[in-house]
């Protein structure tokens, strides 16, 4: 997993939630639209997004009888808590769903400590070197046994910093630079770099058949 005080980051993405201020008629059409699609808050052991999200561990240990459900449960739950942004939440919930326990964990954790460089980062051109000197670690460290985890203190300026679709957007263009500047080489560099490009992609698709969704349905009012 990617870190095991989960309760403590949902108390810090609650919180920030509380203290947020919602302005505009969009913003109350779309919370209108997402108010009206959420169900009773008993949870139950379905892996549905409006069951899983807000759900605690202990439900999840009560709920769920068996390991795999458990462990698909809490990284579905961390998957929940990546960003404010309700179709971004959404579509990297489904993309995790799609995946294996240890594939969707290891996804989790490259997603994390991709926001984290994306905070760090000023512009395209920093972003692209700090995702060039993380993926150098991660080649160099690959027989190292990786315990997935981040640090609380990262995982709060994570949930609390950026709440947007704009680090995917970014993301893709570095990583796809990356991969132009190492496709004819054929190494981790260029592997690692399409990867991530193409999981990125993936995320942005989902994103928009999500958001085209949610568009349509405020054409209904």
């Amino acid at each position: 997993m990617i870190t095991s005080n989960i309760n403590s980051i949902i108390v810090t993405l609650d919180n920030t939630k509380n203290n947020e201020i919602k302005n505009g008629q969009d913003s109350f059409v779309s919370n209108l639209i997402l108010n009206t699609q959420e169900t009773t808050n008993v949870k139950t052991d379905s892996l549905t997004f409006a069951n899983i999200k807000g759900i605690t561990l202990e439900e999840i240990d009560t709920l769920f009888k068996n390991e795999d459900d458990k462990n698909m449960a809490k990284n579905l739950r961390i998957a929940t808590l990546f960003t404010n942004d309700e179709h971004l939440s959404k579509a990297l919930f489904n993309t995790v769903l799609g995946q294996p326990f240890y594939l969707g964990s290891s996804y989790l954790s490259d997603a994390y400590e991709h926001k984290n460089i994306f905070l760090k980062s000023t512009n395209n051109d920093n972003l692209f070197d700090l995702l060039q000197e993380l993926i150098t670690s991660k080649i160099n460290n690959s027989n190292t046994e990786s315990t997935n985890v981040i640090s609380q203190d990262k995982l709060d300026k994570i949930l609390t910093s950026v709440n947007s679709f704009n680090f995917v957007s970014a993301l893709i263009n570095s990583s796809k630079k990356g991969h132009d500047k190492y496709k004819d080489e054929k190494n981790d560099y260029s592997f690692l770099y399409n990867d991530y490009n193409l999981k990125y992609q993936e995320l942005a698709y989902k994103y928009e058949e999500l958001e085209n969704k949610n568009k349509t349905l405020i054409k209904q009012f």
